[in-house]
């Protein structure tokens, strides 16, 4: 345990903001950057990707909160699955945290974090690795670390969002990605093969 919260002590976090009640006005400006970040990597591709590597994942992408072939193709995945197993682990009892207790809570979190840095490499390797996002050849190394780069962004916009805006990064990012997808769907008048 004690070895664990030295490693927590190295994490970057973003720091909680000094007041106990922010404004409106700051709340909407943190979001609003944290969604206009969040469109502008949905933006930017990843280099290094084969050509007919995302057809499969349309649907997907919508429910992560995402855009496949982007630098954020993970989405919200690393940080939904390291909760979902932290919760199940203590819920179950196999680990024994007190989340009443102020250390608890700050062990709790902790463990969530390195769960998900662990979740974005793993997720990053799997997709790389097993052809899900193909990697052009002498690409694999440099997709793998664009999507680490991507997944570690969009986990610190959800703890921005969470400390300094409204809701919960990954509400947020779901929404976000929803919303696109019914806007673009209802003005697209042609498909992508122009009929």
């Amino acid at each position: 345990m004690a070895n664990l919260k030295d490693i927590f002590s190295f994490i970057p976090e973003v720091k909680k903001p000094d007041e106990k009640k922010l404004s409106f006005g700051v709340k909407l400006k943190w979001t609003l950057i944290v969604l206009i970040t969040f469109f502008v990597l949905a933006n930017i591709p990843l280099f290094g990707l084969s050509a007919n590597a995302l057809a499969r994942f349309e649907y997907l992408a919508i429910i992560l909160g995402t855009d496949f072939g982007s630098i954020i193709s993970l989405g919200i995945g690393p940080i939904v699955m390291a909760s979902i197993i932290l919760q199940l682990l203590t819920g179950s009892g196999i680990i024994n945290i007190d989340t009443t207790t102020d250390e608890g809570k700050k062990f709790f979190q902790g463990l969530q974090k390195v769960l998900v840095f662990f979740f974005i490499v793993f997720e990053s390797l799997v997709y790389v690795l097993m052809q899900g996002l193909q990697a052009a050849p002498g690409f694999t190394g440099l997709l793998i670390f664009q999507l680490i780069l991507g997944g570690l962004a969009i986990f610190y916009m959800d703890e921005l969002t969470t400390k300094w805006g409204f809701g919960s990064g990954v509400s947020l990012f779901i929404a976000a990605g929803v919303s696109w997808r019914l806007m673009t769907g209802a003005f697209q008048f042609i498909d992508q093969q122009g009929r």
